[in-house]
């Protein structure tokens, strides 16, 4: 009998054991399974707020500019949400107007580029402000060659040719190594980030 009940204690043991086991496994796989929906979860939340920060407004008007003007999307974003954060109703205390914050006299010297005649009113319209916004745009990045040199000259205009010209600021003449102005070179790191997220968020 004594034998007996050592036997059946030893079965208990390993019979205890065996359903510790067996629940311990359970509970890694739920706590594994948690952590991988919650992972996931926690992914599109971060995603969501992402693109709350970063939105698509007016992709009509983005979506034809970037067409006609060969032009990134991403690109056409980053400066939108620099220059105004999709307000079209945006003036700066120097002027600039709208989503793409346009000065009425570059409003003009465009104009004349492409032979229109528009009111200065017209740039607080999304599709005008976009459409002429991006073709400035374009504009520097033809005549610079590059988009460093283009969004500068969006912000600070012809005096990025200067810049071109001083070996301070740049080494091979068509390149900026440096940017003298800080607002403009603050302002070029802005649109670069920004359109990144674009890319990142939207477009990659």
């Amino acid at each position: 009998m004594a034998q007996r009940g050592k036997r059946g204690r030893r079965y208990k043991r390993k019979t205890h054991r065996f359903r510790n086991f067996v629940l311990f496994l359970l509970l890694v796989s739920i706590i594994g399974g948690g952590i991988w929906v919650l992972s996931g979860n926690f992914k599109k939340a971060d995603n969501m707020l992402q693109k709350s920060f970063y939105p698509i407004k007016y992709s009509e008007y983005v979506d034809k500019a970037a067409a006609d003007y060969n032009l990134d999307r991403e690109l056409i974003y980053g400066v939108i949400k620099t220059e105004s954060n999709f307000d079209p109703n945006a003036e700066s205390h120097v002027g600039a107007v709208g989503l793409m914050q346009m000065m009425p006299e570059s409003f003009k010297w465009v104009q004349k580029l492409r032979g229109t005649s528009l009111d200065d009113d017209e740039l607080k319209k999304p599709s005008v402000n976009i459409d002429y916004g991006c073709y400035l745009l374009k504009y520097f990045l033809d005549h610079y060659g590059n988009e460093k040199c283009a969004v500068a000259a969006y912000n600070a205009g012809f005096v990025v040719t200067k810049w071109l010209k001083e070996k301070n600021y740049s080494s091979d003449g068509k390149t900026l190594d440096k940017i003298p102005y800080e607002e403009t070179s603050k302002y070029v790191q802005k649109v670069e980030k920004a359109k990144s997220m674009y890319k990142k968020l939207y477009f990659s």
